[in-house]
């Protein structure tokens, strides 16, 4: 998740529900304020815990 850049469009994965979440940058003030950053390098933000992404352009 370090690479992750909350202002582009993706998908992420919630290890919580095990789904994928789709992802727009309309949160990404909030997304960098209130963001929790684990060691094991999951982010806990809101009632998601985000465990790996990827771009929506394959990236």
């Amino acid at each position: 998740m370090d690479a992750f850049d909350p202002t582009e469009p993706a998908i992420l994965h919630d290890r919580l529900t095990d789904t994928i979440i789709t992802w727009t940058a309309e949160q990404a003030d909030d997304y960098r304020q209130a963001s929790r950053r684990s060691d094991d390098g999951t982010v806990a933000w809101k009632d998601y815990l985000f465990d790996g992404w990827g771009n929506v352009l394959g990236g």
